[in-house]
């Protein structure tokens, strides 16, 4: 490997170890795992049941087969709890794995919320929903594929040299708390308009997760703050703003964007539509020579989304534009995502937003 290429991969490789320390994965189609952005909007959905999956890759530009590789999948639905109320119910997964150590995070959950009607009638009924999420958070690296500064013997690496593996765990299993609200209103009677807000609160027992022994590495709690719309501009094309700020410990993440939707058919009601967009990631970055942060514009994510009837079809596309543009030829990362939804032919639908 060449000097250049070997810099530019270690720089990358240490600003990823500090996203592993301080951040949770992420999604640019954060509104797609909304069972890791929020509790709250388990259940929130006209339909009575919905299945979620993503998938992205990371870093291939520059780590190849050391990529970073993250799969999430969300499963919930909700039942009627008096006329007007409901309780939703789910179930999310997510594993992360990426580097020459095979670093993998893999986290379970249930999540809980109770839907709540504040006010309004079908045209512009409002709600207030509540929601906690418990699970699990495990962890694990080959320490074995990683070499160290003792197996160097002073020309070239030497692996039969004492390494510092006793200093560190490969296993690490902790308990998880979330929780969050959330606030939606439609805006007409048939859907078509609606808005919403929300918070949330990860990671509320701040466990350690530190693979060295005796060290001491609590996860920060994370702050999600989102929201979003879909707004009729006419009679088959909507405009979809979404935006999450993420606040974790010393870091922090902006999505922000819109897309516009067309409806495939001339009915009062399609099932069929897709969503062009563009959104904006800006995180704050250490400034190269000096340890200052500053907060900048970190990738520009282009979006496709397709509906079907009962499912969505998502891709997205990040182009890096930060410090590290020139290691990663702006290649940053893409990602597909599925949604499927079961709804009742009959029946009041639930005026909210779609995630």
């Amino acid at each position: 490997m060449k000097i250049g290429k070997l810099y530019t991969l270690i720089i990358v490789l240490l600003i990823s170890m500090n996203n592993i320390n301080a951040q949770d994965m992420h999604f640019s189609q954060f509104y797609v795992s909304n069972l890791t952005l929020n509790p709250a909007t388990t259940g929130v959905m006209s339909c009575n049941m919905r299945v979620s999956a993503i998938y992205r890759n990371q870093w291939a530009s520059v780590a190849g087969k050391y990529a970073f590789n993250t799969f999430g999948l969300g499963v919930e639905g909700k039942i009627n709890a008096g006329k007007k109320d409901y309780v939703g119910l789910g179930l999310s997964v997510w594993v992360d794995r990426a580097g020459a150590s095979a670093f993998t995070s893999i986290q379970a959950a249930f999540s809980g919320s109770y839907l709540k009607k504040i006010g309004g009638r079908n045209s512009n009924e409002q709600y207030l929903v509540a929601g906690a999420q418990v699970g699990f958070n495990q962890r694990s690296i080959r320490l074995n594929e990683l070499r160290w500064g003792s197996n160097w013997d002073g020309t070239q690496y030497n692996g039969t040299l004492p390494d510092n593996e006793n200093l560190f765990n490969q296993n690490l299993t902790v308990a998880d708390l979330s929780a969050g609200v959330l606030w939606f209103c439609a805006l007409d009677k048939k859907n078509k308009n609606n808005i919403y807000a929300g918070i949330g609160f990860q990671h509320l027992t701040r466990a350690n997760l530190s693979f060295i022994k005796q060290g001491t590495e609590p996860l920060f709690t994370r702050f999600s703050i989102h929201g979003g719309a879909e707004g009729r501009v006419g009679r088959r094309t909507a405009i979809v703003p979404n935006f999450a700020v993420f606040i974790q410990g010393p870091s922090t993440q902006l999505n922000v964007g819109t897309g516009i939707k067309f409806d495939f058919s001339k009915k009062a009601k399609s099932n069929q539509a897709f969503t062009i967009g563009a959104y904006m990631r800006g995180a704050n970055q250490v400034q190269v020579g000096t340890d200052q942060t500053t907060f900048g514009v970190d990738a520009i994510i282009a979006l496709l989304r397709m509906r079907f009837g009962s499912s969505h079809f998502g891709f997205s596309y990040d182009i890096n534009v930060s410090q590290l543009v020139g290691a990663t030829r702006a290649n940053g990362g893409f990602e597909l995502s599925y949604v499927w939804t079961l709804c009742q032919p009959k029946g009041r639908k639930l005026g909210c937003p779609t995630f």
